[in-house]
């Protein structure tokens, strides 16, 4: 009496394969019962291969029963002996069954892919090294999957949509899908999707900028002040892909500055970044995401009230108007650009109502500046109490003492 099994139903998974094996109880050679019951399973590959495999005539991709034609050598003489192949003579040719052949033996044997059912050869020390024990993928399947291995490392090759040709001619061409929706869904972005495209030489479709033209560009970017990221909402494309057309019809791009500067002023954001930071709600959230902590866990702020002073939106655009008030110039030595501060005539600390005001500043270079340089304001006066008689003193000796001899 023993057990036999037989398949229905086969599903396969990503790891796995689903099936029903039917368990047939058998007495002898002849005269088969009715099946005693049915078992739904799910088996790791491996062992599918290994119960099933012979069955349906491979073995993890090996084709099997099959014969090769060998040789007879030396080296393998007492091998093949071993195995009840009778020797004839060195270099007689002669048949053996697959199974029989040596660990390093080059004879060429068939392998079918598990997938595609493509037929290739390949030699048998190759398929022992690479294959034995592991579902077989034919070099056409490998393009459009990867190699997945599961908490045991049963290796298995697992479907990869978008770089199979027919899916994506699919979705791309027959169901009208957009590149972006299409690598949304496979979780890539739109520039490995497109390369695929090109890759399996699908024809892509009449692209959305294709009809803009430099007018109509530069009279949204240039003029009506929006950003790329705003054009490229409005065509459904990357703001990539809007300075790419800019830079090709040589429309001028705004440096970041630029940017900064009409998104606050022109925008509205400078307004929004007030409202935000006016909220000690906010200004609770943002204390507790800079040190990484839960909100529950605040215990006050870690920073001064005049560090928060100089921090924010009120005080860099203090900055932005004292230098264009003096044209970007140190008001000392008469320097244009380079790096520039602006000095409060009354002093940050004490002056509290005049930290805003303009007319409070006045723009120094750095070395006029700071207390690191010798003969600077700092490096005389010191970085407390200032007043605007110590700034108009500093100015006049420094003119005095760089005057032009005639």
């Amino acid at each position: 009496m023993f057990f036999v099994y037989e398949t229905e139903n086969m599903k396969v998974g990503r790891h796995s394969i689903r099936l029903t094996i039917n368990y047939v109880f058998r007495i002898g050679q002849v005269g088969v019962a009715t099946d005693l019951y049915r078992v739904p399973t799910t088996l790791p590959y491996s062992i599918y291969y290994q119960m099933v495999g012979r069955k349906v005539g491979y073995f993890m991709g090996l084709i099997l029963p099959q014969r090769v034609k060998i040789k007879w050598t030396g080296n393998t003489r007492n091998h093949y002996e071993s195995k009840g192949y009778i020797y004839t003579k060195n270099l007689d040719e002669f048949e053996v069954d697959v199974k029989d052949l040596t660990n390093g033996s080059t004879a060429g044997v068939k392998m079918k892919c598990d997938y595609c059912d493509q037929v290739v050869n390949m030699p048998y020390k190759d398929y022992l090294i690479r294959h034995k024990d592991k579902p077989y993928c034919c070099k056409q399947c490998l393009q459009h999957k990867r190699i997945e291995k599961d908490e045991k490392g049963n290796i298995s090759y697992v479907e990869v949509p978008y770089r199979n040709k027919e899916w994506l001619y699919n979705e791309y061409i027959l169901k009208d899908c957009s590149a972006s929706d299409i690598a949304k869904e496979c979780g890539i972005n739109v520039r490995s999707l497109r390369e695929w495209i090109r890759i399996l030489g699908l024809p892509e479709k009449n692209k959305p900028l294709n009809n803009i033209t430099q007018e109509e560009l530069y009279d949204l970017y240039r003029v009506k002040r929006l950003s790329c990221k705003e054009i490229a909402q409005k065509y459904n494309v990357t703001d990539g892909a809007i300075s790419y057309q800019l830079k090709k019809f040589g429309i001028p791009i705004y440096s970041p500055s630029e940017a900064i500067n009409i998104y606050l002023y022109e925008k509205g954001g400078i307004e929004k970044a007030r409202n935000t930071q006016s909220t000690m709600e906010n200004r609770i959230k943002s204390s507790c995401k800079q040190r990484g902590i839960p909100i529950k866990d605040f215990n006050g702020f870690t920073t001064t009230e005049e560090h928060m002073a100089r921090n924010n939106t009120y005080y860099k655009e203090w900055l932005k108007n004292v230098f264009n008030r003096d044209n970007y110039t140190c008001q000392c030595c008469g320097k244009r650009g380079g790096n520039l501060n602006a000095h409060h005539l009354y002093n940050f600390s004490k002056y509290k109502n005049l930290r805003y005001d303009v007319n409070n500043g006045i723009t120094l270079c750095e070395r006029c500046h700071l207390i690191q340089y010798p003969n600077s304001f700092h490096s005389i006066y010191g970085q407390k109490n200032n007043t605007p008689e110590q700034i108009y003193e500093f100015i006049q000796n420094y003119k005095e003492q760089h005057k032009e001899v005639v």
